[in-house]
Parts: structure tokens; C-alpha cells; sequence
């Protein structure tokens, strides 16, 4: 008991020193123990970012199940859906004429980079939103399941804070001062029905389990576990920095991390060393 007050004493001074909104969610699967600590704000949600993404991915997987989408089925990627545009742009030639600004770059993901089409199965746009957190596959995936399936949805999970607003990139009029939440409490309810294969169904838990192990980013959560299992899904953006996930440790955790308003160096860092934290009293355990 001891050992678990000092390690969150530890916890909250870390989180207390930092700048902006901080949240950290804890849920130990082997004990049932958690927590979470909030610095900057009363309330658990936070802007998403690319965090967005996993409840895109569990929407197409229930679509599936329920017979109206086949994951197999291609889909031709259009000029127009890449974002934030298509081809390679020369930064260093726009910084040159003044036109180089803050969301331009770097863009995560690879589609808008390569030549017309391609055309690709939906499972495969999945795997690229989540593995290497790519914008056109998202938005591409938005579009072919509808805002409104993917919130109903996320609302059948019983999630209440959770709600996607808008694509990607969006810039329209319309969609201005519209951000995509999540909830760290609603976040971790997501990785928990993953880890007992109740999301959607068995089957499809343990393929999106899959999925979110071969993440990409590794830079936060899993930067000093690098030979742990980690099913984990980042999200960054002006200000942003998140990482949730599971981690399968000897007694295998969830922990979600989210950062607004905040030092992107900083809260990468502090991401960092809270989950060296929670690995290190994980070992002692």
C-alpha cells in the first residue's frame, strides 16, 4: 500500500510540474486497481487528435459484423481525398515564399504522398490510419461509413464524451472550432473490452489488438519498454500530445495519457517518464 501512495505521489508531481491540460488514466487488468490524475482541469476530456482514429477503426469492424461492410472490398484513393494535400511538398521552398505554416507538416501517413489512386481494401486503410496514423485513410473512412454511424456507435460502446466532430484537415467555415474528444475513462473502457475480447466480437478484438501492437509511433508509452507488447494509439497536433493503450507487462495495464494546450517536447518527455514509472512499480510487483 505504501509502495502504491509513493508511486502516485510521484505520479502528481511530475504531471503538477508540467504545462497545460494534463491527464493520466491507470487501470491495473490483473488487480482492478486505478486511478486517474488531472492537472489544468476538472474534467477527463481532451482534444483527440489522431486518438480519434481507434473508435473509426472499431465502427468499420462492427459495420463488418454486421454484414453491411466487407473489409476485403477496394476502395480508389481520389487526388482529392489526400490530405492535407497530394505529392511531395518542398518545405523548404514554401518557407522560402512565405507560405509555410504550422499544419502544413509534418503530415502523418503516407497515401498523399503517392502518385494517382491507389486502390486499396478497407482493412488496408485501417491498418494504415492506426500503424502509421494516416490522415487520408481516416478521412477516406469517415466518408464511407458517415459521421453519424461512427458516433452512434461510439455512443452503442456507452461513451458519452467521446464524439468525433469532423475529418481530418478539415478547414472548412463550417467545421470551425470543431475538435474531435475523447474521454480518458471512455478511452480506457475501449482497451478494456479489447483485452477481454468484447469489442464488437472476439474475433475482431484480437485483429484490432493486432493492429494497435504494430503501431508505428513508439516515441511516448513504449520509448523505454521497447521488448513489451504494447497495443497503443498516439495522437499530436499544435499543442497535442497523446498516447493510450494497453501494455501487456507480467500484470498487463492501461494507461491513456493527453496533453492540450501543452509543451509538445515537454509532454512527450513527461509521457515518457510516466510510463517508466508505472513499468518500473510493474517489475517490483
Amino acid at each position: 500500500m505504501a509502495q502504491n501512495i509513493q508511486m502516485r505521489d510521484l505520479l502528481e508531481r511530475k504531471i503538477n510540474s508540467a504545462r497545460g491540460k494534463i491527464g493520466l488514466y491507470y487501470e491495473n487488468l490483473a488487480t482492478g486497481e486505478k486511478f486517474e490524475i488531472l492537472h489544468g482541469t476538472d474534467d477527463d476530456v481532451f482534444e483527440a487528435a489522431s486518438v480519434i482514429k481507434l473508435w473509426v477503426m472499431s465502427a468499420a469492424f462492427e459495420q463488418a459484423e454486421n454484414g453491411l461492410l466487407d473489409l476485403d472490398s477496394k476502395v480508389f484513393i481520389r487526388e482529392e481525398d489526400k490530405m492535407p494535400v497530394a505529392g511531395l511538398p518542398d518545405y523548404a521552398a514554401m518557407k522560402f515564399e512565405g507560405v509555410l505554416n504550422d499544419d502544413m507538416f509534418p503530415e502523418s501517413g503516407v497515401l498523399n504522398f503517392l502518385g494517382p489512386g491507389p486502390e486499396l481494401t478497407i482493412r488496408d486503410l485501417i491498418i494504415l490510419m492506426i500503424l502509421v496514423s494516416d490522415n487520408t485513410a481516416v478521412n477516406v473512412l469517415i466518408d464511407l461509413l458517415g459521421q453519424d454511424t461512427i458516433n452512434s456507435h461510439i455512443r452503442s460502446l456507452g461513451a458519452e464524451k467521446t464524439v468525433l466532430k469532423r475529418k481530418l484537415f478539415d478547414k472548412r467555415p463550417e467545421t470551425e472550432g470543431l475538435e474531435n474528444l475523447f474521454s480518458l475513462e471512455e478511452a480506457a473502457s475501449f482497451l478494456r473490452m479489447i483485452y477481454k475480447g468484447e469489442l464488437v466480437s472476439e474475433e475482431a478484438s484480437k485483429e484490432m489488438c493486432a493492429i494497435l501492437q504494430n503501431q508505428q509511433n513508439t516515441y511516448k508509452i513504449p520509448f523505454f519498454m521497447r521488448h513489451t507488447p504494447i497495443a497503443h494509439k498516439t495522437g499530436e497536433d499544435l499543442g497535442i500530445e497523446n498516447d493510450v493503450g494497453i501494455v501487456y507487462a507480467e500484470e498487463p495495464y492501461i494507461m491513456c495519457f493527453a496533453s492540450n494546450e501543452a509543451d509538445e517536447a515537454e509532454a512527450i518527455r513527461l509521457c515518457q517518464d510516466l510510463a517508466k514509472i508505472l513499468k518500473d512499480r510493474g517489475d517490483m510487483a
